[in-house]
């Protein structure tokens, strides 16, 4: 009976090590890989977009822009 309980504690404090190893490296390594994740889901979303949109975004800048430009300067801010 000593023998299975001997064989359960191994077993336990082998699991425990096991977690605990598990936890550090999801605490040491998960910030970098969830950016890494979440960069090229990103990527992703941008490239569907723009294929999605084409060059109607491109036809509809130069228009904005223009309405967006002064069309006359006043004088120069006195300091």
């Amino acid at each position: 009976m000593q023998k299975a309980f001997n064989a359960c504690a191994v077993l336990g404090l082998t699991l425990a090590a096991i977690h605990t190893a598990l936890i550090v490296v999801a605490v040491v390594r998960g910030p970098d890989m969830a950016n890494k994740v979440m960069s090229e889901v990103e990527l992703k979303l941008t490239t569907i977009l723009f294929d999605k949109l084409g060059s109607s975004v491109e036809d509809a800048m130069p228009s904005q822009v223009q309405e967006l430009m002064p069309s006359e300067i006043g004088p120069a801010l006195p300091f």
